[in-house]
């Protein structure tokens, strides 16, 4: 990780020089995409010529963890002290009134007082052309991600993570309420050398993932867009021992998105968030495993039910490659939902709770008996202390029970977060299977 700072300090430099060129009118055209694109622009915080720019400094979970290792590697609960601290920095750059280029970095070091190995330093790079045509919209870009993160509901603890990206998008605005998108993810992850817990994650889960989703788009109204997605991916795995694992899928999506209003002032607020529900099937190419099908899902939406109260409801259910060489791969599920009270002009108080569990195909056996459940709950309460200063005080309390014989592990946590600034913004793109 000796490079992430060099990393950081030429994107730091390239931005600065960005800010020397000539000044240039915002990305239009008619589409929705690029009128989202525009706003985002406008909306940057800081202006320096040309250059666009959103900076956050962000203290993220800063506080006490009572078990770092959540029990995954056989071990007495583990506590310790920790924190998150990152700089996220947004760089918008107009080119003409047609095309905007995007950069985001986010260094990050992860700090914990007692258990040392698991401090790291993480960055996160970005880029993408965004062009906004009168009736077209293309995007292209990639990004590189180098970061030591919890690997996933199945395996929560941390390793570490490469990942290189591609990415690109084409938008068509057919009529005033139907466009057509074509769209194309590649990521390739890499996880080094990585053993934990007596699993070799590098040779079961380094691959390279593909897919490709042409989507239609009706907006009935100024306030939802529904859409339908289809999507085919490939799963190419890099490791000599993982080959057999080598898979297809074919999904296919429907479901809708609430169109933001900005601005926008009402008694109680409107819906916010998007609902993606679909079945997908995954084809493994090895005829010794099983294949797996079955319905899947993302939703994520939020509305007010009073005045100053917010109810929001969600859930998560798709396939996942386990780390198990046993298990090919596995159907994950959590949903939940929670309740926000604005208390006054600053402070916010929220309640969540979320619940899940993890099915591994029968090809896993009785002998690797993974399936697990758990819950979580979480309080938090936020307060602005200035127009660009956010605290958060908040408290998690799950619980995890895997097999049928393992006893209940627990893991709390108590602390609090900062952002200072503003933090990167995104657009109103359209995005591919249940990534919304």
């Amino acid at each position: 990780m000796k490079n992430k700072p060099i990393v950081f300090l030429g994107t730091a430099a390239f931005i600065a020089g960005l800010a020397l060129l000539p000044s240039s009118a915002s990305a239009q055209g008619s589409t929705w995409a690029g009128a989202s694109l525009a706003q985002m622009v406008e909306g940057a915080r800081w202006h320096i010529g040309a250059l666009k720019v959103n900076v956050a400094l962000s203290l993220a979970n800063a506080g006490h963890d009572s078990d770092v290792y959540y029990g995954y590697l056989g071990l007495d609960p583990v506590p310790d002290w920790t924190f998150a601290a990152s700089v996220p920095i947004q760089a918008l750059l107009p080119l003409g009134k047609t095309a905007v280029l995007e950069l985001v970095d986010e260094p990050q070091y992860l700090f914990f007082l007692g258990t040392e190995r698991e401090r790291a330093w993480n960055n996160i790079f970005r880029g993408r052309l965004h062009f906004a045509l009168e009736k077209i919209y293309i995007q292209a870009g990639g990004g590189l991600s180098n970061v030591r993160r919890r690997l996933s509901p199945e395996f929560d603890i941390n390793v570490r993570e490469k990942a290189d990206t591609l990415d690109g998008t084409l938008l068509w605005q057919a009529s005033r309420k139907v466009s057509l998108a074509a769209l194309y993810g590649f990521a390739r992850y890499d996880y080094g050398e990585a053993v934990e817990g007596g699993f070799d994650l590098a040779g079961t889960l380094n691959r390279d993932e593909s897919f490709v989703d042409l989507v239609t788009y009706i907006e009935p109204s100024t306030k939802v867009r529904l859409f339908v997605d289809g999507q085919y991916g490939r799963y190419v795995f890099t490791g000599p021992e993982a080959a057999d694992r080598d898979a297809r899928s074919y999904g296919i999506y429907g479901g809708l998105a609430f169109v933001p209003r900005e601005g926008e002032i009402r008694p109680i607020a409107p819906p916010q968030g998007s609902i993606s529900l679909g079945y997908k099937r995954i084809d493994v190419l090895e005829a010794a495993f099983s294949d797996g099908s079955g319905p899947v899902g993302a939703v994520d939406v939020s509305v007010g039910i009073f005045k100053r109260t917010i109810a929001r409801a969600f859930l998560s259910r798709d396939f996942a490659f386990s780390v198990f060489a046993a298990g090919t791969f596995y159907i994950s599920t959590s949903l939940g939902g929670g309740i926000s009270r604005q208390l006054s002009r600053r402070a916010a108080l929220s309640y969540d709770i979320s619940v899940g569990r993890s099915n591994y195909a029968e090809a896993a056996g009785p002998a690797e008996d993974r399936n697990f459940r758990y819950t979580n709950h979480m309080v938090g309460l936020s307060i602005r202390i200035a127009r660009y200063l956010i605290a958060t005080f908040q408290a998690s309390l799950g619980s995890r029970t895997m097999g049928e014989v393992e006893g209940i592990r627990r893991r709390n946590f108590f602390g609090l977060s900062l952002v200072y600034g503003v933090p990167s913004s995104s657009i109103s793109a359209p995005m591919r299977g249940l990534s919304r």
